[in-house]
């Protein structure tokens, strides 16, 4: 079979580009070539293939399968131009259609869509929504700390003192005092006491408290 293809090809492609030369272009050699020894069933197979070839993943992976397919073709550049404009992904189409110059070759419309779908690629990502939960795994030692956080929190809740973060923002988003909520001032100059004794003053409250018993009972003998 090499022997039989050399001997067909040789005269031609010695004669390539000279006015005497039977085929005059590369173009033509191919499809003289093909109609000389292709294989029907091939070109027939690639035929069906490429014109239920659409983009499904990447556009790269697309022009790679329509290229293979298309050297089993003899199809001119306008057929093979319209066929790969057609399965292409409709959001390259769309913006193609957009362009002020329309690739007017098979080579212009594959480098046009390549660059328009990387960029509707990267667009995508960056609207994608940012997950910022730590995972379990990752950090054992966080998972500690957040319990204790939260047993922090949980104490400081039951003080009556205390002012949670959650009514301090509501306070400052109404514009009113942070610690008692009312308009007409500022925490600093709050004259609003508190809920409650502050735990901390507590025993000395009490110890007054037993020092006034004791002392009741003997300004009473004298």
């Amino acid at each position: 079979m090499k022997d039989t293809t050399r001997a067909w090809a040789h005269p031609h492609l010695n004669q390539l580009g000279s006015h005497q030369a039977i085929i005059q272009m590369v173009e033509a050699f191919k499809l003289e070539f093909l109609a000389a020894f292709g294989n029907p069933d091939a070109t027939r197979a690639a035929k069906q293939k490429i014109t239920t070839l659409t983009q499904s993943s990447t556009c790269a992976d697309y022009i790679t399968k329509f290229r293979t397919l298309a050297m089993e073709l003899d199809w001119n550049n306008m057929a093979l131009r319209g066929q790969f404009a057609r399965g292409l992904h409709w959001e390259v189409s769309c913006q193609i259609a957009t362009r002020k110059h329309c690739p007017c070759t098979l080579l212009e419309l594959q480098n046009a869509a390549f660059v328009i779908n990387n960029a509707l690629c990267k667009e995508r990502a960056s609207h994608l929504p940012r997950d910022n939960k730590p995972s379990k795994g990752s950090n054992p030692a966080r998972g500690t700390s957040t319990s204790q956080s939260t047993t922090g929190s949980k104490r400081l809740s039951n003080n009556p003192n205390f002012v949670s973060e959650e009514e301090r923002n509501c306070h400052h988003t109404a514009g009113t005092c942070i610690k008692c909520g009312k308009m007409g001032h500022k925490f600093a100059e709050c004259r609003t006491g508190w809920k409650a004794t502050p735990i901390e003053d507590k025993g000395k409250a009490k110890e007054t408290a037993k020092i006034g018993k004791e002392s009741g009972p003997k300004l009473g003998k004298d």
